[in-house]
């Protein structure tokens, strides 16, 4: 993402000779997100814009880190809530706090030619099931190739167990503020994994997913729009679709979204004008943004012929809502899950909720 923003930056910076924008690269989790409390209201040392998590807005907004963006972008016709997808994510509190660029989303990637062998019909309406990964088991069991083609393989267990969780109604908080995990929503999330590796459908524990899948030894792997670039380098005939789900009528993929947010701190008319500017060029621009992958919010340039192109255009083929659980204390629930991994999987403990949720709730006590 970096390298795709310098040289966004520079074209702007080409085109607005009164502007002078600097684009500084931080990691978000143990950098940014640290840095931006502690310099709030120092006009001297807090940025004039940043591109965060939304999931972590609820975090940054009660920290006072943040302020909301319409001291920015108002009055900007381009940047009104009803031109984005899913608008409501960069919302905390009934006030909205960014603007969005782009959903980094939890996706398949298919090798369309084992598609084609084993399941020809299985895309026809560019959605993924679980009855039809297990029904695409059991074709490549009938076939007597499952031990060497694994119907789906996972490259992040924590994102896979989210989408699981998610799919399933999941969420970490009713008001973005209180602990309120969904039990029997994390533990269907781990036991569907589970159910598949039993059947002998899933990669063996510290398998590579995206070795396996460029060697077309699995027919599906998860993965994120950050894989996308790699996956091109395979040189195999794929597709890009949304995470897997349980039904047809609510797509739903686990995504959080880049977005644009105003630092709490002085502005200046020139500033604020400037900083505002750039996030109207920025979204006119999209398709530069999303050249490099991503999925863009912008609703008109998404809908668009040129758009339409681009791999990632399938993941909104069906509808798709692009979600994360907001929540002030995302980070501690993306962690834990994250420590967890596919344990339970393949067998190293067992799916405990309960244990789950009171290593997060600890936590969270520790930090507040």
């Amino acid at each position: 993402d970096g390298v795709t923003m310098d040289k966004i930056v520079n074209q702007f910076n080409e085109e607005h000779p009164n502007i002078k924008v600097n684009h500084i690269a931080m990691e978000a989790t143990t950098d940014l997100y640290v840095k931006l409390p502690m310099v709030a209201n120092d006009d001297k040392q807090a940025p004039d814009l940043c591109v965060v998590h939304n999931n972590y807005i609820p975090y940054l907004a009660d920290k006072g880190a943040i302020q909301p963006i319409e001291g920015l972008v108002g009055g900007r016709e381009n940047l009104t809530e009803d031109k984005f997808n899913n608008a409501d994510m960069a919302v905390y509190n009934g006030e909205r706090y960014g603007v969005i660029l782009d959903f980094p989303s939890a996706v398949l990637y298919g090798n369309q030619e084992l598609i084609d062998q084993y399941y020809p019909e299985m895309l026809d309406d560019n959605l993924v099931t679980w009855d039809e990964i297990y029904e695409l088991g059991d074709r490549l069991k009938a076939a007597g190739v499952v031990d060497q083609i694994k119907p789906l393989v996972g490259s992040w267990a924590r994102n896979d167990v989210l989408q699981t969780f998610v799919t399933n109604g999941g969420t970490y908080s009713e008001d973005g503020k209180t602990l309120a995990m969904d039990k029997e929503a994390l533990k269907k999330a781990q036991g569907e994994w589970k159910t598949l590796y039993d059947k002998g459908y899933f990669m063996e524990e510290d398998a590579d997913a995206l070795g396996m899948f460029a060697m077309g030894e699995a027919v599906f792997t998860t993965g994120g729009t950050w894989n996308l670039n790699v996956i091109k380098t395979y040189g195999l005939d794929y597709v890009m679709l949304p995470g897997v789900q349980y039904g047809t009528d609510d797509v739903l993929t686990y995504a959080a979204a880049h977005t644009f947010v105003m630092p709490q701190r002085g502005y200046t008319d020139e500033k604020r004008e400037a900083a505002g500017e750039f996030i109207s060029w920025f979204e006119d621009h999209a398709m530069l943004w999303a050249d490099a992958g991503s999925i863009i919010a912008n609703k008109e340039l998404a809908a668009g012929e040129e758009y339409a192109k681009l791999p990632q255009a399938m993941v909104d083929k069906a509808g798709t809502r692009h979600w994360c659980p907001t929540f002030l204390y995302s980070s501690v629930c993306d962690a834990a899950l994250n420590s967890y991994g596919f344990q339970a999987v393949y067998g190293h403990l067992t799916i405990d909720a309960d244990a789950v949720i009171a290593k997060i709730e600890a936590e969270i006590q520790a930090q507040q």
